[in-house]
């Protein structure tokens, strides 16, 4: 498995892939932390809005402009994936009423801040990028083991830091709600598996897969609501 990739040439100087992820990474999140802590009151929702748009078109430029092709092919399942996310944390919200988005003045999709459909790219493409760089007979099992973590950190730090969810009504821990883990470790593992099938597929392939894998991912919550929380 290739470890590295040439950039393009109009790049100043040649890095490597892992070099560029981090480097992407951090000015990100050097960017997150300084929208986030502007204080501006009334508009958290749109902050969070704006900086899941940046992240959004930034990454597939980047992609295209250093020559990435497995960057963009992961880009364009993630995406339609994320927008179909809004309806297991629909259900989560509105039917089980066990996952709360407070009114933070953004849109909403039904209960969900709008900012979901696109927000769901970032931690995904962590877990896809880890696994695919990891040896090739350990793949799946990095990413159900990079889903459960980075989910999991992002359930801890969710409405402390950014605050846009939490979890109500259920077992949980340090803001983690208990139920959630197992269904993230599969989604890690179901979305780098679908992802692995269709990265060369025509953007309707994608968008079918991206649809199977939320949908399993939403049965998966069921059950292990019903499992941990109602047994």
């Amino acid at each position: 498995m290739e470890k590295t990739t040439n950039l393009h040439t109009n790049l100043s100087q040649k890095v490597t892939e892992n070099q560029l992820f981090i480097y992407f990474h951090l000015a990100i999140t050097f960017v997150n932390v300084a929208v986030l802590a502007a204080p501006i009151p009334g508009v958290q929702g749109w902050k969070l809005m704006g900086l899941v748009v940046l992240y959004n078109v930034s990454l597939p430029l980047l992609a295209r402009y250093a020559g990435l092709d497995h960057w963009w092919s992961m880009w364009t399942f993630l995406l339609p994936l994320s927008v179909f996310q809004v309806l297991p944390d629909w259900f989560l919200s509105r039917v089980l009423d066990v996952l709360v988005f407070p009114a933070d003045g953004s849109w909403r999709i039904g209960t969900v801040s709008a900012y979901m459909a696109g927000m769901w790219v970032v931690p995904m493409f962590l877990v896809l990028y880890g696994a695919h760089h990891s040896p090739r007979k350990w793949q799946y099992s990095a990413a159900a083991l990079l889903g459960l973590l980075i989910f999991g950190a992002s359930e801890a730090t969710s409405y402390t830091i950014l605050g846009s969810w939490y979890a109500q009504k259920v077992w949980i821990i340090q803001h983690v709600a208990i139920y959630v883990l197992l269904p993230e470790a599969l989604l890690g593992l179901a979305g780098f598996y679908a992802w692995q099938q269709v990265q060369h597929s025509s953007w309707g392939k994608k968008i079918v897969a991206a649809l199977m894998v939320s949908l399993v991912y939403t049965g998966a919550l069921a059950v292990s609501f019903l499992l941990i929380e109602r047994f």
